[in-house]
């Protein structure tokens, strides 16, 4: 890992909106980007297409020769990576240490010029905690739910707002208390909560956040 490559990072829960920022901000700065809940889900998606029981010893065995690159070409954009099912697996599979720390290597790999984003919620914490910019995206659960059901029907996917509400309720609870890489805000992060704000104002608060400390 180089040490000198430039790296932005944004955690929040799940529904925050990191990843549509994530892909803005790469884009404007023509940087990498990981997508480190991708990494999960494309996992979670393997072990559904082969029946794999959700045991760590089972999960870590195939973990050293998955090509994430390759599947994420064939699966990216299907909407299995979308499902529930398939967000509650890669919650799961968070709470593992082992495969925690296999993933936080490969993870890591990603730091190439000119400079990364990353997202997901222990980049500014544990992966990448020299990172010279960290934002902690956030906002209430209801517009979160709102958010994520208006994301899913993009793919065409329909569910419920009271079920995805309780869903997300448990991830939450789940990601906030796990003892391996719990979510929280690092103590050098900028918070920002997007509640009451449109995305081009979230865009626009972080690109001048960014423009403080690097040239573009």
């Amino acid at each position: 890992m180089n040490n000198n490559i430039p790296v932005i990072t944004i955690d929040g829960p799940s529904g925050s909106g990191k990843s549509t920022l994530c892909n803005v901000i790469a884009n404007k700065l023509n940087w990498c980007i990981l997508e480190s809940g991708v990494i999960y889900r494309l996992l979670a998606v393997l072990i559904l297409k082969k029946n794999i029981p959700i045991i760590e010893k089972n999960i870590i065995s195939i973990l050293n020769n998955f090509n994430f690159a390759s599947f994420k070409k064939k699966n990216k954009t299907s909407k299995i990576i979308h499902l529930q099912i398939v967000g509650e697996i890669a919650s799961k599979l968070a709470t593992f240490s082992k495969i925690r720390e296999i993933l936080l290597y490969k993870q890591r790999y990603f730091r190439k010029l000119p400079g990364l984003i990353a997202e997901g919620r222990d980049m500014g914490t544990i992966v990448f905690p020299d990172a010279i910019i960290k934002f902690f995206l956030t906002a209430n659960l209801e517009t979160r739910v709102d958010r994520r059901i208006q994301q899913l029907k993009k793919t065409g996917l329909t569910v419920s707002y009271k079920e995805l509400f309780q869903q997300i309720q448990i991830r939450d609870e789940r990601d906030q208390n796990r003892l391996i890489s719990p979510l929280y805000p690092s103590k050098d992060a900028i918070i920002l909560d997007s509640t009451n704000m449109t995305l081009s104002e979230v865009i626009e608060y972080s690109m001048k956040e960014i423009n403080k400390k690097i040239i573009i």
